[in-house]
């Protein structure tokens, strides 16, 4: 398939072209970087590895998305007014961060997914494109795991880094979306998933990802704050679980065939 044909296959499989917008705020240089996403997951994954980027790489805000079928939303973090949809990036280029701080309906993910490509091929000329998700636990397994879905030479280069790969599987909700769409373009579409408690923040969890990020894509992303985190959590959740067996038990309420008895 020629250039020119693959151009306007592109363009012919965005249904949702006219109803996503991207508003860059500041002008940056991109260096064909490394695009990473993240949005409400189980143990809030990843926004916590979106705050530890952001702080830890320098990243700057550069614009946000918007839409007609997004929640008519703000979110406000030390009483300062925000976008729930924001764009970050590195000075040198290297690396576009996407955060999504609020839900996205279900309705919305293949607008999203489509909106985000597009903008990333026609302006960025990014090399990769980076889901990091949770997958909802009760219980984290103490050995670090990580599952990823992409396509093959990634997903074998990324089993060097103990990475696990399986046969076969179903990536839903957005990440699903962003794999589905990267499937159709010349991005490489990559999910990085890992098991996180789906009741409280897992900061353990997103440190389990953001080793691999920095091993296999070369970055500096600090993790002593989250571990601090994770000891703080634990330490609460033992104290919860003490006062609980601590507790007097209370005798169960009687059965209907206890009060008929009484009657």
């Amino acid at each position: 398939m020629s250039v020119n044909n693959m151009k306007k296959y592109e363009q012919s499989i965005c249904l949702h072209k006219d109803d996503f917008l991207v508003v860059q705020t500041k002008e940056i240089e991109f260096n064909k970087p490394i695009v990473f996403v993240t949005y409400p997951s189980p143990g809030i994954v990843g926004p916590i590895i979106a705050r530890q980027m952001i702080e830890s790489l320098g990243l700057k805000e550069i614009g946000f998305f918007k839409s007609s079928v997004l929640s008519p939303v703000t979110i406000f973090i030390d009483n300062v007014l925000k976008h729930p949809y924001l764009i970050y990036a590195n000075e040198e280029g290297t690396l576009l961060l996407i955060t999504i701080d609020y839900p996205i309906p279900h309705e919305a993910y293949l607008v999203v997914a489509e909106g985000i490509i597009n903008f990333i091929e026609e302006h960025i000329d990014a090399q990769q494109i980076v889901c990091l998700d949770g997958i909802p636990v009760n219980l984290r397994p103490e050995k670090p795991v990580v599952i990823t879905a992409a396509e093959k030479g990634i997903a074998d280069e990324l089993k060097k880094y103990s990475v696990e790969l399986y046969d076969h599987g179903v990536v839903l909700g957005l990440s699903g979306a962003f794999m589905s769409e990267a499937l159709l373009r010349e991005i490489i579409g990559v999910t990085l998933m890992t098991p996180a408690t789906q009741d409280f923040p897992d900061p353990e969890a997103a440190v389990i990802l953001i080793n691999v990020i920095n091993d296999y894509y070369k970055l500096s992303i600090g993790t002593e704050p989250l571990l601090h985190e994770a000891a703080k959590i634990k330490e609460q959740l033992a104290l919860v679980a003490e006062k609980q067996n601590t507790m007097p038990q209370q005798a169960p309420p009687p059965t209907r065939r206890m009060r008929e008895g009484f009657i």
